[in-house]
């Protein structure tokens, strides 16, 4: 079973530098501009967005704001440098998940089991009546 995470994404404010839009690529989506993750962008000017990856696994990335403009995430795990191109990308480990993380299944329900409904009391008094009759016997 494919285990995933989700894995959040925050460009600051002072890497945004004003660009109003943002897609988040790397290996996750095959660098493919048309599947990236648009990074919604907040009033403190950072850009964000979630995405669910595979656990265990480590990722390269970069982000591309309008403009055609590069960028790279100050908080990554670590950088590759891409051959012949003389820029790095940004790296991301997803950690596994903890046996405490990973969703329970769901109970089993058990048998139903019949119980006899109670019996009305006037039944159950008229019934301790006529033992109690009896026992004086």
């Amino acid at each position: 079973m494919l285990t995933t995470k989700k894995v959040t994404f925050i460009l600051p404010a002072d890497i945004v530098a004003g660009a109003s839009q943002g897609l988040l690529l790397g290996e996750f989506n095959n660098w493919d501009k048309e599947h990236g993750f648009s990074l919604r962008k907040y009033k403190d000017g950072s850009m964000k967005t979630t995405v669910e990856l595979e656990a265990g696994k480590s990722y390269q990335y970069r982000y591309l704001l309008d403009g055609g403009r590069w960028v790279n995430d100050t908080n990554a795990s670590a950088y590759n440098p891409v051959f012949g191109l003389g820029v790095e990308n940004c790296v991301v480990e997803v950690d596994e998940v903890a046996n405490s993380e990973k969703p329970k299944k769901p109970a089993k329900v058990s048998k139903r089991v019949e119980v006899p409904a109670p019996a009305p009391a006037k039944a159950l008094a008229k019934a301790a009546a006529k033992q109690s009759a009896a026992n004086k016997k």
